[in-house]
C-alpha cells in the first residue's frame, strides 16, 4: 500500500516529471481508503529514478567533459536567465534532428563540441523539467541509452547555485 506521503510526493512530481513510456515506470495507487478520502489519481507515470540526476550530481558533471549537459529551452529563455556551466543549448524541437540527422562535423560547427555517441551520457534540463523529460524520451528512442534528466532543471539550479 502506498502511504499518503507517497501520494503527495507523486502529485507534486507530476508537473515536472511526466514523460512517455520510454523513460517511465507506472505506479498504481489502489487503496480504497485513499480513494474515499478524495484521491482520484489511479496511476501516474514518473521518470524512472535511474534516469534522474540530482543537483549535487549536475554540479559535479559541469566539471566532467565526458558528460553532455543539454539545455532544451528556447534560446531567448537561455539569453534572459543564463545556463548551467558547460551545457549546450539544443532547443527541444531540435534534439531529434541534432542527434539523428546532423553529421559529426555539422554538430561540432553548430554546438562547438563533438557530437555525442549513443553510449555517451546525456543529461537534459529545461526550466522546470517537463521538456527535459520529453528530450530524454527522444534520446532514448534514438538509442542514447545512457541519457538522464535533471528534473529540478533551471528552477532548482538557479535557486541552489545562486545563479539567476
Amino acid at each position: 500500500m502506498i502511504s499518503l506521503r507517497a501520494v503527495s510526493i507523486a502529485r507534486s512530481m507530476t508537473r515536472s516529471a511526466l514523460c512517455s513510456s520510454a523513460c517511465t515506470q507506472q505506479y498504481i495507487i489502489k487503496s480504497p481508503s485513499q480513494q474515499k478520502r478524495g484521491f482520484s489519481l489511479n496511476s501516474i507515470n514518473m521518470v524512472d529514478p535511474r534516469r534522474v540526476v540530482s543537483f549535487d550530481d549536475i554540479s559535479k558533471y559541469t566539471q566532467q567533459s565526458d558528460k553532455v549537459i543539454i539545455d532544451v529551452r528556447n534560446p531567448d529563455e537561455v539569453a534572459s536567465t543564463g545556463k548551467i556551466p558547460s551545457s549546450i543549448n539544443i532547443p527541444l524541437g531540435n534534439v531529434e534532428p541534432a542527434l539523428k540527422s546532423m553529421s559529426d562535423e555539422q554538430f561540432r560547427q553548430h554546438y562547438q563540441r563533438n557530437k555525442p555517441q549513443p553510449s555517451s551520457e546525456l543529461i537534459f534540463y529545461c526550466k522546470s523539467g517537463r521538456r527535459a523529460c520529453q528530450a530524454l524520451d527522444k534520446a532514448l528512442q534514438l538509442g542514447y541509452s545512457n541519457s538522464k534528466t535533471y528534473v529540478g532543471s533551471w528552477d532548482e539550479w538557479s535557486s541552489k547555485s545562486g545563479q539567476k
